[in-house]
């Protein structure tokens, strides 16, 4: 994950360190000052200072990076350096950067930019600091840092190679508080020429989405497919534009083209899934496609998605049979759903109902465990009090996902600050280092513990309501089969076929595929291509 900050520097920001550092050593007299009038003594104690911070320089010239951020953390806690602190500090971050310690340097560069604004300063060194912090900020994944600073600075501070990421940042910001029209705007400012373009395109997309505006969105998502529709059919950009489009027509209740466009979602993404589930809605609710749609439920409640939490689903499948009048087939669906569903509830309702947050911190750490051992293809570590399906369901919500993702990349760090000499850790700057990185992981870990609480209450708050559909969909089935009888007594209604007359599977054996009927199990390869061929029965 963390690649040379040397050469990360080569590609973002068009110096290398060696450069930048080379640069301060050949002007040694920045730290002097100008005041002719100083005493003797003064001048003395600064020659001396000079000194010490050209070795610190020179010592991270000869890549001697722990011994040059021992020097450098000491001249930071001298009065005597005050005023030129910022550009101290500013090395100091690119040797912990160097070292690896990328949260660290953040804090590191977090403090230039405070102390710069706070001074009211607008010198070379804020720039740069908040260049790398953004540069840190993209590579952690967190603008835990960023978004304090944002709102302190102006666009014109920010370096002009960053300033892409920093409406891209911003963006994110102004979605998170919902300020919709405002993010699509600072969104449009991100270069067609940024790495981060095609995300911006996305988000802004979403952006005009959530704000009702739909064909500003498909013109973002249609931008978003053309600069990637020449990649792989898997694509990730260019997936996330088709399903997107398709969202955007489903919201705008035009349900055909929806269908259209979740069609085109390739099933071996994970995109597939949802996308899957999201067509059969769009199916139901255009009123045809009944079997279509049936033969998606098919896939998707098929053993591979046995560890899916996917309730909805099921009901779904049952209103369909409902529509057709099949009431046994219904009865079976909602049979599942109460065998399924009615543990999954008392376990989170007793859960929830019991457990403090140190409770959810643990259940959740163990579940991230036992997911990645699961695609390790390895047996879970742990046993939990939630069962699988809902805990893969938690720790895969975005927030969640982003956090436990930064929580690693945090471990990760402390394990290479570990790694160091015992000098280093023992020093100033290791005792800093090693405070900030437990602080932000026990942080974090709160945060984390907090959003799942707030996910599984909601979770059990909706499968209370999901059950009410079920006993409501069970009331129908009743009166549906109460009236079938009824009919069937006097003489109407009989069902005279089980299936379609259209038996000929010519299509399907003319494009490669081989046809056969299901008889109970499941292969891979089969996922996505059922056919459902039963025929409404309703009279």
């Amino acid at each position: 994950m963390f690649t040379s900050i040397a050469q990360a520097n080569s590609r973002e920001f068009g110096t290398s360190l060696d450069e930048e550092i080379q640069s301060q050593l050949d002007n040694p007299q920045w730290l002097i000052a100008q005041n002719k009038k100083r005493s003797k003594k003064r001048s003395s104690s600064r020659s001396k200072g000079v000194d010490l911070l050209t070795k610190a320089k020179k010592l991270a010239v000869d890549k001697r990076y722990e011994e040059s951020s021992k020097l450098l953390f000491s001249l930071t806690r001298s009065s005597r350096y005050r005023r030129d602190s910022s550009q101290i500090k500013y090395i100091l971050g690119l040797m912990l950067m160097e070292m690896g310690l990328y949260q660290v340097s953040s804090f590191v560069f977090y403090d230039v930019i405070n102390g710069e604004v706070r001074s009211g300063k607008t010198t070379r060194y804020l720039r740069q600091s908040l260049g790398k912090l953004s540069f840190l900020s993209n590579a952690l994944d967190s603008d835990v840092l960023l978004k304090y600073t944002i709102s302190k600075i102006r666009v014109k501070d920010f370096p002009r190679e960053q300033k892409d990421l920093f409406y891209f940042r911003l963006g994110e910001l102004r979605l998170k508080e919902k300020r919709y029209l405002q993010a699509a705007k600072i969104f449009s400012r991100v270069e067609q020429e940024s790495p981060v373009y095609s995300r911006a395109l996305y988000k802004q997309g979403l952006a005009y989405a959530e704000a009702r505006q739909g064909a500003k969105a498909l013109a973002s998502f249609d931008e978003l497919y053309n600069i990637s529709k020449n990649k792989p059919i898997t694509d990730t950009n260019r997936v996330n534009a088709i399903l997107a489009m398709a969202r955007v027509y489903y919201q705008n209740k035009k349900w055909d083209k929806a269908i259209e466009y979740y069609r085109n979602i390739p099933r071996d993404t994970w995109q597939w899934h949802d996308s899957l589930f999201e067509q059969s809605w769009a199916m139901l609710r255009s009123g045809r496609y009944f079997r279509s749609a049936l033969s998606n439920f098919h896939t998707l409640h098929s053993a591979y998605y046995e560890d899916i939490y996917a309730p909805e689903s099921l009901l779904l499948r049952g209103m369909v049979y409902l529509f057709i009048c099949r009431y046994d087939e219904m009865g079976k669906v909602l049979n599942l759903f109460d065998r399924v569903y009615k543990p999954v509830e008392m376990k989170i309702r007793r859960f929830v109902g019991s457990a403090s947050t140190a409770s959810y911190l643990d259940e959740i750490i163990k579940g991230e465990a036992n997911y990645q051992a699961g695609r390790r293809q390895k047996e879970p570590p742990y046993n939990t009090r939630l069962p699988k399906l809902v805990l893969n369901k938690v720790i895969n919500q975005p927030n969640i996902r982003r956090n436990l993702n930064y929580i690693e990349a945090l471990s990760k760090e402390k394990q290479r600050m570990e790694n160091l000499s015992t000098d280093w850790r023992a020093s100033g700057i290791g005792q800093y280092a090693k405070r900030v990185i437990d602080k932000r992981i026990v942080s974090t870990k709160n945060v984390v513990a907090k959003q799942a609480k707030n996910y599984l209450r909601g979770l059990k708050s909706e499968l209370r309501d999901f059950f009410e559909q079920s006993d409501f969909l069970k009331f129908e089935m009743i009166s549906g089969k109460k009236e079938a009888v009824r009919k069937k007594i006097a003489g109407k209604g009989i069902e005279k076929k089980q299936i379609t007359d259209e038996e000929s599977r010519d299509f399907f054996i003319g494009n490669g595929y081989e046809y056969w009927p299901y008889q109970g199990e499941y292969w891979l390869d089969e996922l996505g291509n059922y056919h459902y061929v039963g025929v409404q029965a309703c009279e």
